[in-house]
């Protein structure tokens, strides 16, 4: 009985998503952050992205979003393969994932979904009929109704199979370059991520902390000066290239052993739902992106 219950609640709500998905991101927004947004002039940075997901329609926003056109996109504006990961295989169906050559360390992810991943270091310890029902569940998922992320809508389902990256035995640090009118602002560094242990600071394009954090989240805060990883500036040249012409997006590195290594291009970073502390770097960060009024 519970468990129809949770059912029927879920298929009601991705029918209210799907049939008022402006009116539900706005009660969202309301009720996560206790106000009423400035639709005509935003200020602050979860305002602007409300903004971007309510009214842009910017087709190199579906661009990005596609994990493979997105990496297409890194190609052409960085002049070839150098900073990409090696891709192995793309498939459209689960079922042909059976017969696939596959090296024995890989990732495996969906090409239109967002935090959706599978870390493979033995190939031999993996049935690959696990992998298929994996696939399976990805290919028949309709991403970005709830919330409503125009970009993904659009999106062929297909799965990619990439390099595994990792230093020394160690999955590498996971950069978040935030820019806005093709210049990089501040950057998340996160410590950890696939780990029990998780941090995340950040820095200016100095590399010097600034003292803010998301909530509500269960991650420490550290305060701590560090230095830049090797081929920091490499990492900001290449955050210009790829976000040179875009109001804000968010161009995700990883830095391998001085290896600087493409992972994606994000346009709604937490689907919107971010809030910082103190409540100033709100207003802070939005006053970077580009003034602009919803069409």
């Amino acid at each position: 009985m519970a468990t129809r219950l949770r059912e029927n609640r879920e298929g009601l709500r991705i029918l209210l998503w799907r049939a008022f998905p402006r009116a539900m991101l706005l009660t969202r927004y309301i009720h996560r952050f206790r106000q009423v947004p400035n639709l005509w002039r935003p200020r602050g940075f979860t305002e602007h992205l409300l903004v971007r997901m309510l009214f842009d329609r910017d087709p190199r926003l579906a661009l990005f979003a596609d994990k493979l056109t997105a990496r297409a996109y890194a190609k052409a504006r960085l002049g070839g393969e150098e900073h990409l990961p090696t891709l192995y295989a793309v498939v459209d169906a689960a079922d042909e994932i059976r017969n696939l050559a596959l090296p024995d360390r890989f990732v495996m992810k969906p090409n239109h979904m967002s935090g959706a991943y599978r870390i493979v270091r033995d190939a031999t310890s993996v049935q690959r009929a696990e992998l298929e029902a994996l696939a399976a569940s990805w290919l028949n998922r309709s991403y970005g109704v709830a919330p409503y992320e125009w970009a993904y809508r659009g999106i062929r389902p297909r799965v990619l199979f990439e390099e595994l990256l990792e230093h020394n035995g160690v999955l590498p640090i996971d950069y978040n370059i935030h820019c806005f009118d093709g210049e990089p602002r501040f950057v998340r560094v996160w410590r950890g991520k696939f780990g029990p242990e998780i941090t995340v600071i950040t820095y200016d394009t100095d590399f010097r902390q600034i003292p803010t954090w998301l909530v509500p989240s269960s991650l420490r805060r550290v305060r701590e000066e560090s230095d830049p990883p090797p081929n920091f500036d490499r990492m900001l040249e290449i955050a210009r290239k790829l976000s040179e012409g875009t109001d804000y997006v968010r161009v995700d590195l990883y830095n391998v052993g001085g290896r600087v290594v493409f992972g994606e291009l994000t346009n709604y970073p937490h689907a919107g739902y971010l809030r910082f502390d103190p409540p100033m770097w709100e207003e802070i960060f939005g006053a970077y992106w580009p003034s602009r009024h919803p069409g």
